[in-house]
């Protein structure tokens, strides 16, 4: 899945409300929209498309 918005867009809602959080020991951002609320992961150069997280996920930060 390629953001339609480009590659610091969210592929869900095609906003640029994303925070991102780079984790080095697997090489990959954990994205999460602020628009929307969608958590994925994507690797950090190319923006490839890695996987949905879920609402749970350690690596994307929590509704306070």
């Amino acid at each position: 899945m390629e953001p339609s918005g480009g590659h610091l867009g969210c592929p869900y809602c095609c906003t640029y409300e994303v925070d991102r959080l780079f984790v080095a020991t697997v090489h990959l951002d954990a994205c999460r929209c602020r628009a929307c609320g969608a958590s994925w992961d994507e690797e950090p150069e190319s923006g490839t498309f890695r996987g949905r997280s879920t609402a749970q996920s350690a690596l994307v930060r929590q509704e306070a």
